[in-house]
């Protein structure tokens, strides 16, 4: 909201916007942005948000959908109690590499060299199956190279990242969910068979791990970056594996069945979805 502000001349800049918000009443604050257009909040995004590495969405806690406290609500038992199935990719937070500039222990700037336009364009027309027509360097900044650099490398801010972001929620969701019952699994997805350099600028990110849980390889907005046919034995047979156990889960509510050679125990464990080349790798941790 302080930058629509600022956009559109009602303050000078967001500490003005900020105690220009103090003077509004919620209802005054909710026509405010509600009177505003979808073209001039987009431009808002674009123009503002972008270049500060904030122009992510996310859930609103507004007590009515979405509880004012949901770990609360949940701990208290105000929720629906059915079993839980969830995920999370081994490296969700390589999506969103320009969040490293939130703060100076994640880098503070962002990690990506590349705007969404050129990203992309270069994933659209890609030929994963041809020699390797981009490099580490012309996506990631220098200072977050060598990637695999202790600490300051990008991998590291990625981990860290991902801590503080994607981890603390899970953790703290499920934790709150095992207080209430005891069907909860998780999953976490460790494929990075992507080629070079795809498989250190993305890895296993967010939302990666969607084509396996459909069964779907086709045209996606990442796939020309992703599948190629030296990868498929062994992603199409962890797909299978996946597939099998949300089936078992939406079946049963319980994800186990023969086609992961092992037990999948209830949360804090969680089962690890990999594969080589060649074949599915699947573990428990």
């Amino acid at each position: 909201m302080t930058e629509s502000l600022v956009a559109d001349g009602l303050a000078a800049d967001e500490a003005a916007a900020k105690a220009y918000i103090t003077t509004l009443t919620p209802k005054q604050l909710a026509g405010y942005m509600r009177g505003r257009s979808a073209d001039a909040l987009l431009s808002t995004v674009r123009t503002r948000l972008v270049a500060r590495g904030m122009s992510a969405a996310n859930v609103i806690p507004d007590g009515a959908i979405v509880a004012a406290d949901p770990i609360a609500a949940i701990k208290a038992g105000r929720y629906v109690k059915v079993p839980v199935l969830t995920g999370i990719t081994r490296d969700e937070t390589k999506l969103f590499p320009q969040l490293f500039s939130l703060r100076p222990a994640l880098g503070g700037t962002s990690g990506r060299l590349l705007d969404d336009t050129a990203v992309f364009a270069l994933a659209h027309s890609y030929n994963a199956e041809a020699a390797p027509a981009t490099t580490v360097q012309q996506w990631v900044p220098p200072q977050y190279l060598p990637a695999d650099a202790p600490k300051t490398g990008f991998n590291a801010r990625s981990d860290e990242l991902n801590r503080i972001w994607f981890g603390a929620l899970r953790d703290d969701l499920l934790g709150a969910l095992k207080t209430q019952q005891p069907s909860v699994w998780h999953y976490q997805f460790d494929w990075d068979e992507l080629p070079a350099p795809f498989d250190t600028i993305y890895g296993a990110a967010h939302t990666f791990d969607l084509p396996f849980v459909f069964g779907n390889f086709g045209p996606s907005l990442y796939a020309n970056i992703s599948f190629t046919k030296a990868n498929r034995p062994g992603r199409m047979a962890l797909s299978e594996a996946m597939m099998k156990s949300i089936a078992a889960f939406a079946r049963d509510g319980d994800p186990n069945n023969a086609a992961l050679g092992l037990t999948w125990k209830p949360w804090p464990t969680r089962i690890v979805f990999d594969a080589d080349k060649e074949a599915a790798k699947i573990s428990t941790r």
